[in-house]
């Protein structure tokens, strides 16, 4: 695998940490949509705002944003990882995070749908004269970002046809079968938009072995990607921090050695640089993710591929 070194085209001290807050504040509000064959998704909008709350003022002054469609995965809804989207959001994107029909689905697909369709209703909401996110976004660039089954939906969603994905961020995705070919795995082979894989080294759900294929075997070598082994990590890890308290507890999983903080911030701090790398086209983000400060303590494997 060949990989390239750019030279940094700012210092990272002149750009706010991907893994604090950023400086927007954070309005919201909730909506549903529909999408043919699998029915009602609930949603919640979040946008840079003039302070925070329901329905706040939007802020205007570094419009347009580029949107984001954040998911969580089987069991969860858009409350269990609303940390992203509020993380996110807070770095100047306006964010759709969506809870499927049916939560305990087996089908990835149903989650790949939540992210076509949270595109189309960022994209219809920002034309209309009465909506609160009226020409806030750029409707020229998407992200999406989801875990486990959610993680499956982003790479499906990325892999379409005619997709409007521009870059992705799967968390310890789904959809991987070392014995026959998936809906996902399909879809991979057709992702050629900038990718982050991220996956905790004690993941017990989907535990790395069957995340690394995706990046290694089935995401094409002339797509920029990269994978992440977060050490100590796990899968509730990527979770709010009181869920990931409550699974602990009922020792859905309890295999953390790094704790669950930590687990978020890193992951905040990859996922974070890679949107504003790659999205905005933030150069100073670069090295977060490919320089010399892409390396953390808690990493226990990283590899990237740049074409």
């Amino acid at each position: 695998m060949v990989l390239l070194l750019f030279t940094l085209a700012s210092a990272c001290t002149t750009i706010p940490s991907p893994d604090k807050p950023g400086a927007y504040h954070i309005g919201d509000y909730s909506i549903v949509y529909n999408v043919s064959d699998f029915g009602t998704y609930e949603a919640t909008i979040r946008y840079p705002a003039k302070s925070d709350g329901e329905l706040t003022p939007a802020d205007n002054s570094d419009v347009p944003y580029p949107g984001i469609i954040v998911s969580s995965g089987r069991g969860g809804g858009e409350w269990s990882v609303s940390w992203i989207s509020e993380h996110l959001t807070s770095h100047g994107y306006v964010t759709l995070a969506f809870t499927p029909p049916d939560m305990f689905s087996n089908s990835t697909t149903q989650w790949a749908y939540g992210f076509i369709g949270g595109i189309e209703q960022l994209k219809m909401l920002n034309n209309e004269s009465t909506s609160p996110i009226y020409r806030l976004i750029d409707t020229d660039r998407f992200g999406v970002i989801g875990l486990s089954m959610g993680g499956a939906g982003c790479i499906e969603a990325a892999g379409a046809t005619d997709s409007e994905v521009d870059v992705a961020v799967p968390l310890a995705p789904g959809g991987y079968n070392s014995s026959y070919i998936t809906a996902t795995m399909n879809a991979a082979k057709n992702v050629s938009i900038s990718i982050q894989l991220q996956v905790g080294s004690n993941d017990s759900f989907v535990p790395p072995e069957r995340v690394f294929p995706f990046y290694a075997d089935l995401i094409p070598d002339t797509t920029v990607k990269e994978y992440i082994e977060i050490s100590g990590g796990n899968h509730i890890g990527f979770l709010n921090q009181n869920f990931a308290e409550i699974a602990n507890q009922l020792e859905i999983e309890s295999n953390t050695s790094i704790g669950f903080e930590e687990q978020r911030r890193i992951s905040s701090y990859y996922f974070t640089s890679w949107f504003q790398y790659h999205l905005k086209g933030l150069e100073g983000y670069y090295t977060y993710i490919f320089g010399d400060d892409a390396i953390q303590l808690n990493i226990s494997t990283f590899d990237y591929n740049i074409p």
